[in-house]
This record gives structure tokens, C-alpha cells and sequence, in this order.
């Protein structure tokens, strides 16, 4: 087992012989007996991710067990228990693992088609080609369990099955399909949900020869159900990722992205073609990365759809992000800042009117929601609020909102200045890119407007360090900016499958709690649904890092401190939380968990007592 993983891993260049041999060394000779895949990722020679995908890709080497257990979706207790119902009830080692509740059934399904070789496909009607249902009943598939899904230039027929050792099921199958089939293992529910639609198709067609239906029509059916099903997910982004002999499909939900099903490789040109059709693309040119967008409808709600299509040694990678501009628009009070800090923001930074205020995180954190949030709040009849963003992402009423357009003369730089002259009470610039930003943002407040903008920085320190190595004057950053405001995004536990849970010593640990600590309180963690998409989250709740500046931290300014004194006069004069201290609140009031804190927030060096926290979280 230790062998095939990392033989996997070397030869796909995650690793080296070296480090492979010394991993192998160091887990000999480990009092606590950890995977392999445990021992690369703490020597930091591998990420999760890595293992995944070299399980995913060479699975079929491996016992399912140990599959199972290199992603920590299971213990070793866990496959001893199952082993012995394995044995007293005569079933397979997965179903035993499914039924005591330790794996999921799709996890399980997906495994066992990666430990076989095998695309793991979650069939519907509106993805299947019509072609391949000739001459076959819906009765006849009900009864053996499978349903054919795409048909390649060569004839061969990929067929999902529910069970790839169903030796009755797989006669049938060649039987049928005489000229070659491959067979991709599928979920029951999702399979008898697509004969059925079948059945009512063919009931509804009232004897049309379904053999004439255009190949063309399936992908562009099955392009449409992906996207609307991701836009039903809440997903992000859309990727479609071509591997050496499938074609794997991923959402990013909530901020990670989720394995959604597999596709066959033959279906990657008409798949990438109509994509580069929508996007007006050119769907000659395979040789060169593109991009592209899409206007798309659902439900009488219009998408933008920004397409990607990158060139790998596999095939065109495609990426659609999802922009829906009706939505996106939150409450104040929904960002998920504690009730003291809300107070403190609306009072001390929304309601002064003029200075600086900065909200910083990296991409992705949520910047611009809060962002959007905050200026709604400003939003009145007597505020004239004016903006200059690259590109606007939402539009709200009373605001003067302005994308910038380098190609017919619409600078940033251009903008900036045409702004002061609409005599504004509120300029938002989208983002502070450079030194002339920066200055412009300083110079603004100096002549009375409030000015918000969004950085790219780790912390509200960050901010502050980032101006002063902008060359901003230290005495024109302390007289300007009032606030910065840091964050992150965690995801929320889903609502239909928490369950109370004990963390572990090392998670507590790396927070720096101990067990005594929090062992009085109803921690929760999401089991898994169909809801969340087995994730066990579901929605998004902000992490954040309020700094309002005093005197005291102006003069810390003014000195060029360092960044840990900074801090540290913050957090004794400022009253300033740090974003994993507010996210350790949430994890005790049920709403995240520590390995969402640990994944996201940046670590904090001096943390309070928890029952501090908590008091100032209230």
C-alpha cells in the first residue's frame, strides 16, 4: 500500500524518491501510527488535494481501506468494526462501513470507482445522449440496474451501472451493447431517477422515433443541466477538468470546491465546442488559452457566466465563473459581525463623515459584500456616494456608479480625478492597486469626503504596513484613516445534518485551547446530506478583524513600529480582536467549526482567555 501511493505520488511529480524514503522512515518509527499520505502533508511534501487526486487517479491499485483511510474519511477503529460486521453478516466491507455510519454512499461510490478504474457518474436525462436508449425498455433497465449514458465516435457505449461486480447486470450489458460499452458506476437513486424520466419521455413522445434525436441536442442539454444545477448549488465557479482517460467535473460551493461526477473523455470536444459557441469564442483555435462570456436565464433571473479555457496536455480545462448582479446585496446586520462590533462599526466608522476606511482580505473573503453592505447603509437621500469600480459587480439605487474602460479612455487614473469634481459626500474606489490610489484615497479625506476602498492584505495591520510602504506619508495615514476592517469567509455547519461532536486534542491545540476548556459546550459538525452536498456545510458566515484607530496606535503610525507592536498597542488600546479569536467564538456558539477557523483565519499570536472572548463577542 505504502509503496503504490507513493509510486503514485512520485511519478505524477508531487514528490520526490528522497522525501518519499524519508516520510517512509519517519512513519516506521512513529509512537502513534499515522498514513503515509498524514505523514507527506505535516512534512509539508504534499497537500490533501495532492493525495486526492493521486487516490482518485491510481486507485486502482489500492485496497479500498486504505483509499479510505489515506483521505481521513474513516479510522482504523472504523474498518476494524466493519471488518467484523464484514464477517458476522457476510457483506462487503463498504456497505458495512455505510451501515455503523462512518462513510457516506456516495463516498463509498466514488471510491470504489476510483479503486476500480472506473468514472464515478451521476447520471440525469437532460445529460444522457437519447441516441443510446434505442431499442431498450424501461422496465429492462429497472430490473438490472443501469442506464446507458453517451455514445463515442467509435460506437462504444458508456453505461452507468449500480454495481460494477453485479455479474448479471454486466452480461446484459454486453449483450446490448455488442459493438463495446464502458461501464462508470453511479448512484441507485440518481440512475432509477433517470429511467423514469425516460419512461415519461417516451410516454410523452407517443411513438417518435427517439433514434433521431441529434447528438448535438444531448450536449447541449447536458452543458444546461450543469449550470443549472450549479446555479441551484449556490455554486461560484463551474470547473470542467479533463484527466488522462475522464473528464471530471467540479463546483466551488461556499468557497471549496466539491467533486460533483465524471464525464467520458470523448465527450470533451462537443462539450468545449458548444461552451466556446456561447461565449463566442473561436472553436477552431485548440492551441491557445481563451476566454469568453455568457449571458445565461434561469428562472427568469439573468446570469453572467465568465468562461476560461485553458490548454493542458489533456485537453481544453474549462472555468466558468457565476456572477448573478440581482443578488449579492446583504443587510448590515447579516455580515455575521457580533453584536459589539457591529456597534462599533456603525457608530465609530459608518456614521463619521469623513476619513478613511479600508476593508482588507484576500480574494474570495468577501471584501466587496461588505463592502456593498456598508455603503447601503450610507445610502440616502442627502449622500451623494460615487464610485469608481473595476468592474461594478452589483448595482444599488442612489448610488453614481462608474466601471472603469481602458479601451475607449475610461482610466482609472482618468476617473479619479472627474470624481471630486460631482461634489460627493461618499467616493468608493474598488480597489487600492497602487501608489496613486493610495494618494488619491489620503487626498480625498484630507478635503473632507469619505472615502471607503477594499486591499489586499492578511490583517488590519497589514493595511496600515502596506500604506507606509507605499511611500504614504505615516502623518497622512494616522490623520486620515479612521478604520480598517479584516476578514475572512467560514463556512456555516449545515442546519439539516449537525451533530453535537468532541474535537480533537490537536485541533484544540493549534487554537490554543484545551479539552477542559470547552468540554461544557454543545459544539456542533455537519455528518453530511444530500442538502450540503455531503460537505456538511452549507452557507457562509464572516470572520472578522475590527481596528479603529486611537491616538495611541496614530502615534505607533507616526514611530513606524513594528507589526507586532502595532498589534499588540491594538489590542491593549484599540480594544482589536483578532479574526481567529472572533472565529473560536463562533465555533462555541455552534455556528462553524475549529478546522474552518484553522483553514481560513491568520494565526493569532496572543490570544485571550475564552471566556474573554466570549464576553466581548456578546
Amino acid at each position: 500500500m505504502t509503496s503504490l501511493l507513493g509510486e503514485a505520488l512520485v511519478h505524477d511529480r508531487v514528490i520526490t524518491d528522497d522525501q518519499l524514503k524519508r516520510a517512509v522512515r519517519i512513519q516506521k518509527y512513529l509512537e502513534q501510527p499515522k498514513q503515509l499520505g498524514a505523514v507527506l502533508i505535516e512534512l509539508g511534501y504534499a497537500t490533501k488535494q495532492n493525495i486526492a487526486d493521486a487516490l482518485s487517479k491510481h486507485g486502482h491499485g489500492l485496497r479500498l481501506g486504505d483509499i479510505l483511510l489515506e483521505q481521513d474519511l474513516v479510522t482504523p477503529e472504523n474498518i476494524q468494526q466493519a471488518v467484523a460486521l464484514q464477517q458476522s453478516r457476510e457483506m462487503r466491507i463498504g456497505d458495512a462501513l455505510v451501515e455503523q455510519g462512518a462513510l457516506t454512499r456516495r463516498a463509498l461510490l466514488q471510491n470504489l470507482a476510483h479503486q476500480a478504474g472506473a468514472p464515478y457518474i451521476e447520471p440525469a436525462f437532460n445529460m444522457v445522449d437519447p441516441t443510446v436508449f434505442s431499442g431498450v425498455s424501461p422496465d429492462y433497465l429497472t430490473r438490472l440496474s443501469f442506464v446507458p449514458f453517451s455514445r463515442s465516435d467509435e460506437g462504444k457505449v458508456t453505461v452507468v451501472v449500480t454495481d460494477l461486480k453485479n455479474e448479471q447486470t454486466i452480461e446484459a450489458v454486453s449483450e446490448l451493447y455488442k459493438e463495446g460499452f464502458n461501464l462508470a458506476l453511479g448512484p441507485e437513486d440518481a440512475v432509477m431517477q433517470t429511467i423514469e424520466e425516460y419512461r415519461h419521455y417516451r410516454y410523452d413522445t407517443r411513438g417518435r422515433d427517439i433514434q433521431l434525436e441529434s447528438r448535438a441536442d444531448s450536449i447541449v442539454q447536458l452543458i444546461d443541466h450543469t449550470i443549472a444545477t450549479a446555479i441551484e448549488e449556490r455554486a461560484s465557479d463551474i470547473h470542467i477538468e479533463p484527466m488522462s482517460d475522464i473528464i471530471r467535473v467540479r463546483f466551488r460551493i461556499d468557497g471549496v470546491l466539491v467533486y460533483k461526477t465524471d464525464l467520458p473523455k470523448d465527450m470533451l470536444p462537443r462539450i468545449v465546442s458548444r461552451l466556446k459557441i456561447l461565449a463566442e469564442c473561436n472553436t477552431t483555435e485548440h492551441q491557445r488559452h481563451q476566454g469568453g462570456r455568457i449571458m445565461y436565464t434561469l428562472n427568469n433571473k439573468d446570469y453572467d457566466l465568465r468562461l476560461s479555457s485553458y490548454v493542458t496536455v489533456h485537453g481544453e480545462c474549462v472555468v466558468l465563473r457565476i456572477l448573478n448582479r440581482q443578488t449579492g446585496l446583504m443587510h448590515i446586520e447579516e455580515l455575521g459581525m457580533n453584536p459589539s462590533m457591529m456597534d462599533r462599526y456603525r457608530r465609530e466608522v459608518l456614521d463619521l463623515p469623513t476619513g478613511v476606511v479600508l476593508i482588507t482580505g484576500p480574494t474570495g473573503s468577501g471584501k466587496t459584500t461588505t463592502l456593498y453592505s456598508s455603503l447601503n447603509y450610507c445610502n440616502s437621500v442627502d449622500i451623494k456616494i460615487i464610485t469608481a469600480e473595476d468592474p461594478v459587480e452589483f448595482t444599488i439605487d442612489g448610488l453614481i456608479q462608474c466601471s472603469i474602460y481602458e479601451k475607449v479612455g475610461r482610466t482609472f487614473a482618468a476617473t479619479l480625478k472627474e470624481m471630486v469634481r460631482q461634489d460627493p459626500d461618499i467616493i468608493v474606489l474598488g480597489e487600492i492597486r497602487d501608489k496613486i490610489t493610495a494618494q488619491t484615497a489620503i487626498q480625498a479625506a484630507l478635503t473632507g469626503h469619505k472615502v471607503y476602498s477594499t486591499f489586499h492584505t492578511e490583517d488590519t495591520i497589514g493595511g496600515l504596513l502596506r500604506l507606509i510602504d507605499m511611500d504614504i506619508e505615516t502623518f497622512l495615514i494616522s490623520s486620515t484613516v479612521i478604520s480598517v476592517v479584516a476578514q475572512r469567509l467560514l463556512r456555516r455547519i449545515c442546519d439539516h445534518c449537525k451533530m453535537a461532536y468532541l474535537p480533537s486534542l490537536q485541533e484544540l491545540e493549534a487554537v490554543g485551547l484545551t479539552m477542559q476548556q470547552v468540554r461544557d459546550f454543545d459544539l456542533k459538525k455537519g455528518c453530511g446530506c444530500k442538502r450540503c452536498n455531503y460537505t456538511g456545510y452549507f452557507g457562509r458566515i464572516g470572520a472578522y478583524e475590527l481596528l479603529i484607530l486611537n491616538e495611541e496606535v496614530k502615534d505607533a503610525i507616526l514611530q513606524k513600529k513594528t507589526s507586532h507592536a502595532i498589534r499588540q498597542i491594538c489590542v491593549e488600546s484599540a480594544g482589536l480582536m483578532g479574526m481567529r479569536e472572533d472565529g473560536i467564538a463562533k465555533v462555541i456558539r455552534g455556528w462553524t467549526t475549529f478546522e474552518e477557523v484553522l483553514r481560513h483565519t491568520p494565526r493569532t499570536f496572543s490570544m485571550r482567555p475564552l471566556p474573554r472572548i466570549l464576553a466581548m463577542t456578546q
